[in-house]
């Protein structure tokens, strides 16, 4: 905790620095002298902006989760099938970033879950209070065990999902992703549903409508 709080003071000391460039940046041409390590030019604040986000802000933000006890975040784990996340809290946020070939299990109640440039990634969970998203992925499989109210898929290549008895009335919202599959729980056993890619709009005298395109074999 310590060298946390070294790192954020400084960062405060770098945002000073940053704010002090910006006002040196409007000095009249030829007068760029060197300013928090970064030579002047055309645009020194972008420069120092790079440099600051390369080093210690870009340390600050991953270690962030720290001071963000809100926050459970899992990175860049890779043919692991034991991650577990037991201890869970109503207000928390689980998010997976570049995870591959995977699989995790969130046991208790959460506030939601973000998963995130991942590849061939399983989640399971008990409960979620908000929305589950799925975003920049690729062949995704998530299961439902109780209750999520909404599941998003963004950007995504290959999802399944596994709805409980108890999640049925869960809503799935997608916007530029394919092969999308919802399994639903029949006599012991699940059915498959393929959520819709295509779709048809027309207009019916008064508005736009839109409904999915049967394809005809």
């Amino acid at each position: 905790m310590a060298d946390m709080q070294g790192l954020v003071e400084r960062l405060e000391r770098a945002v000073s620095r940053l704010e002090s460039l910006s006002a040196e940046s409007h000095r009249p041409p030829g007068d760029c002298r060197e300013v928090n390590g970064v030579n002047g030019g055309v645009a020194p604040s972008v420069e120092a902006f790079d440099k600051l986000m390369n080093s210690m802000v870009a340390e600050f933000l991953k270690n962030s989760r720290m001071l963000a006890g809100d926050v459970e975040t899992h990175e860049y784990q890779e043919d692991r099938n034991d991650l577990v996340i037991s201890e869970t809290e109503l207000k928390q946020v689980a998010y997976i970033f570049k995870c591959e070939k995977s699989t995790l299990q969130i046991k208790g109640k959460v506030n939601s879950i973000i998963i995130d440039n991942c590849k061939k990634f399983a989640l399971v969970f008990d409960n979620v209070v908000g929305i589950v998203e799925v975003i920049n992925s690729k062949d995704i499989q998530i299961q439902v065990m109780g209750r999520v109210p909404t599941i998003s898929i963004n950007k995504t290549e290959g999802c399944h999902i596994y709805l409980s008895e108890d999640a049925l009335d869960c809503e799935i919202v997608s916007a530029k992703s394919s092969e999308m599959n919802i399994l639903i729980p029949q006599d012991g056993d699940y059915r498959e549903f393929p959520v819709p890619e295509q779709f048809k709009t027309a207009w019916d005298g008064s508005k736009l409508v839109t409904e999915p395109a049967e394809i005809m074999a």
